[in-house]
């Protein structure tokens, strides 16, 4: 079996590289190339190893083959994982036990703030790579892990990493530790300032043959708080390199200085193990050293996370259950089907306006969807609600990235060109703006997945891999189509509906109404958010409690019917209800609310589910198990939870942001002028203010769901003021007259694909709204208003800043952007 598996791993990898590598030949051979028939036919190849490619990557040629002949259905054959909201999983109930003083022997008390460390450490274990959306909370000094659809072999290698105290400490060994080790251990000897650790002895393959003890100083030299990078040596599978912080390299040169090189060992003790010892060889260690001794790979990548990450208590998995998904499998279908109806809106719509360019646009559409899920199939990561807003950012901007090239076709062909000049023209002319959009959205990305933490990472995963297939599918496979269509004759008139009159439009006259209106919305929003935004803030912020219900056996209780009785109280807060199944034992009902609403929601329960209306106390005389299994429902437990969202999780999502952003401003300086810069910070302020504003007025509760709802707004926003700004730009350079007009007449030619771009999106969520259920309308409703507010502040509020910012500062803007632009930066014939 390990061989096989061994195998398979190798071959996955072999033909991932593989793929990659002719993908990246390709490519390089049709950026070099100036021929168009040998780039159309290189760029194919390119379309078609990556459509192949991410399709297996979905569904593998062994699990198709099995669906072709009847052994497997479709629906259990693809390789995507749904988040534990939309699938249910696995739930961890780890204890995390106090510390004790080793000189005193007292019991060191838990505290809120050693909870939620423990917390912090254990959601950065959990999600390294951002593509495990975990939510982790705690209850008392336990903390519960939900772990989406996991199959036991990987539950049992995360359990390993979870329960992994990796509390490290170096010591000095004793001079007659051989002699006096066991004496000490055994408790016959007592030597001050020394205690007795146990040591694993192994024989050569690395079997357990029996243990012994070394005798170290109480006192460490130095802790695992100081590490500050740990990593597995790939060579050699057997050591860990440790890289220490600045004070763990003052701290471990002044305890190697006091030892005697050649002769005093150093220990390094693991949760209360000795996992090596050896002698000092240099006079003083500092930054660097090596921990050796291990087994194989996986366990120094295993020791290697844990450092990394490292606890303070040790800790204990006490219970592990299967839980329902939150969403329910209702909800979880409502929203698939208005996804999908919202999408076919868009592609009619497409189809329609564009004709036979709109076909065009729906295979590159959907050749980017292919490239987002097998990317996500091959990164084994999860379709969470964050993640599944990152998704409708991918489709917009992948919308948008194709609306640009056809208004900018349009515009060619009206100017007389022939059809395959106005193709050609318009990708030229389209890139930059393109391209812009882009980057500026993949740095927010990049940012939040360095430096924020759990769902917002899985955020920036899904749109990293949306931008990637965006930019191969827009400027690459629809290029390609339009070659194909070009030279087989089937393309040879391009028309296009036109709903939006070419007329330009005083814009920058209206900005003082347009400010007037903006400082009203905003002042409004900041006045009534300050005055009763914390009632609005969700259990995800503010904590609750939950209540255990536990089901007797043979009695079948639904999620859906707990969470509509829910839905039908009046409460203060929203409340979620799950199934819990545990390993062993009957199932539970829990149901998660407001401190406040928990009395008037145990009784609605209690009420409104048969079996539920009797309450038995549990009798202390006798075992869980023996009360267990009665007539009617138990109430198992009732504990208060902390916050989902917790201080850090918030703090590092809201820092995050702010860094990307700041990188997005120092790009756009770079790349347009710094009124520009300013201009886009000020439009995505404002967008994120009315959002917040609009929401708090109509009474809507923050939750999970705004997160990755707030990030889709500032996303969108960034990406429709850039493009905006980048039809600036090109009319500043090429245009003659006032500043105001030529800005008036790019925001005017702009339009079209601001209004199209705008509605596809809007309505593709207002389907979302109207048909997704309950539990999807907070997430749509707060989108739509961030679509309208977005569209409104690149036109109204971003380019009349702009504009009014460099005139306060008497530059000349046309001169300024002719400076700021990058010779020779981009090369469109390269697209």
């Amino acid at each position: 079996m390990t061989t096989l598996l061994a195998s398979s791993a190798s071959s996955d990898t072999t033909m991932v590289l593989f793929a990659g590598v002719s993908i990246l030949v390709l490519l390089f051979w049709y950026l070099a190339t100036d021929k168009d028939r040998i780039k159309r036919n290189v760029g194919s190849g390119i379309v078609f190893l990556i459509a192949t490619f991410s399709f297996f990557a979905i569904i593998s040629p062994s699990s198709l083959l099995q669906v072709i002949q009847g052994e497997k259905e479709l629906a259990n054959a693809h390789n995507l994982q749904g988040g534990i909201e939309i699938v249910g999983g696995t739930a961890f109930i780890i204890e995390v036990k106090p510390n004790v003083d080793e000189e005193t022997g007292e019991v060191i008390e838990l505290t809120p703030s050693s909870m939620d460390t423990a917390k912090a450490i254990l959601e950065r274990r959990l999600n390294e790579s951002g593509t495990l959306d975990a939510p982790v909370s705690v209850q008392g000094n336990r903390i519960e892990i939900q772990i989406p659809n996991i199959d036991p072999a990987d539950a049992q290698a995360l359990e390993k990493i979870l329960t992994t105290t990796a509390k490290l400490t170096i010591h000095k060994m004793h001079p007659q530790s051989p002699r006096l080790a066991g004496l000490v251990a055994a408790g016959e000897e007592t030597i001050p300032g020394y205690r007795a650790y146990p040591q694993e002895i192994k024989d050569e393959e690395g079997n357990i043959v029996g243990t012994r003890h070394v005798l170290v100083e109480r006192r460490p030299g130095l802790t695992g708080r100081e590490v500050a990078r740990a990593w597995p040596d790939r060579t050699s599978n057997t050591q860990v390199y440790i890289e220490l912080t600045s004070t763990g390299a003052k701290q471990m040169e002044t305890f190697t200085r006091s030892l005697t090189a050649g002769r005093d060992q150093i220990v390094s003790i693991l949760d209360g193990k000795v996992i090596n010892n050896a002698t000092l060889q240099a006079e003083v260690l500092s930054k660097n050293f090596v921990i050796s001794g291990l087994d194989n790979l996986a366990e120094c990548e295993e020791l290697s996370k844990g450092l990394s990450n490292p606890m303070e208590n040790d800790i204990e998995i006490i219970d592990k259950r299967t839980i329902s998904a939150t969403l329910g499998e209702a909800t979880v279908s409502q929203g698939i089907n208005a996804g999908l109806a919202g999408l076919a809106l868009t592609v009619v719509f497409v189809l329609l306006y564009y004709r036979y360019s709109g076909i065009v646009a729906i295979i590159g559409l959907g050749l980017n969807v292919l490239i987002l899920f097998g990317a996500m199939a091959l990164f084994n990561a999860s379709f969470t609600l964050p993640g599944i807003a990152g998704i409708i950012l991918t489709i917009g901007v992948a919308v948008d990235a194709n609306v640009l090239i056809y208004e900018r076709m349009r515009e060619e062909l009206a100017a007389g060109k022939s059809v395959h000049a106005s193709i050609k023209a318009a990708y030229e002319k389209a890139f930059s703006a393109i391209f812009d959009a882009n980057i500026t959205t993949l740095l927010t990305a990049l940012i939040l997945f360095w430096k924020a933490t759990g769902s917002v990472k899985g955020f920036a995963v899904t749109l990293t891999m949306g931008i990637f297939g965006t930019l191969l599918a827009s400027l690459l496979c629809t290029r390609v189509l339009f070659a194909w269509s070009e030279d087989k004759g089937i393309l040879k008139k391009v028309k296009f509906m036109s709903l939006v009159p070419e007329k330009t439009i005083d814009f920058l006259g209206k900005r003082k109404i347009a400010f007037t209106l903006s400082a009203i919305l905003i002042a409004a929003g900041i006045v009534t958010t300050a005055t009763n935004g914390g009632s609005h803030l969700g259990i995800d912020f503010v904590g609750g409690s939950v209540t255990r219900f536990e089901i007797p056996a043979g009695q079948s209780v639904s999620r859906t019917q707990a969470q509509e009785i829910l839905d039908g109280l009046k409460l203060e807060k929203g409340a979620s209800a799950q199934i819990e199944q545990p390993a062993n034992g009957n199932a539970f009902l829990t149901i998660k609310t407001s401190r406040e609403d928990a009395d008037s929601a145990v009784a609605a329960i209690r009420a409104g589910i048969t079996g539920f209306d009797e309450k038995k106390e549990q009798s202390s005389a006798l075992s869980p198990e023996a009360n267990a299994g009665t007539d009617y429902a138990v109430e198992a437990s009732q504990s208060e939870v902390s916050p989902t969202l917790g201080g850090e999780f918030l703090s590092n999502a809201i820092w995050a942001l702010g860094l990307g952003i700041f990188c997005v401003l120092i790009y756009i300086t770079l790349r347009f002028e710094f009124s520009f810069a300013l201009g886009a910070f000020l439009a995505l302020v404002h967008d994120i203010l009315i959002v917040l504003g609009i929401l708090v007025v109509t009474g809507q509760e923050f939750s999970l769901i705004h997160v990755g709802a707030f990030l889709t707004i500032a996303g969108y926003s960034i990406n429709d003021t850039i493009v905006v700004f980048d039809r600036l730009r090109e009319d500043l350079k090429i245009k003659s007259g006032n500043v105001a007009d030529v800005m008036n007449a790019a925001i005017s030619s702009t339009l079209s694909r601001t209004i199209i771009t705008s509605v596809t999106t809007f309505v593709s969520v207002l389907v979302l709204y109207i048909f997704g259920g309950a539990s999807l309308q907070a997430f749509s409703f707060t989108i739509m208003i961030g679509v309208i507010v977005g569209t409104y502040s690149s036109i109204f509020i971003a380019s009349p800043i702009v504009y009014i910012f460099s005139k306060a500062r008497g530059t000349d803007l046309r001169k300024q952007v002719m400076e700021t632009e990058l010779p020779n930066a981009l090369n469109p014939e390269d697209v």
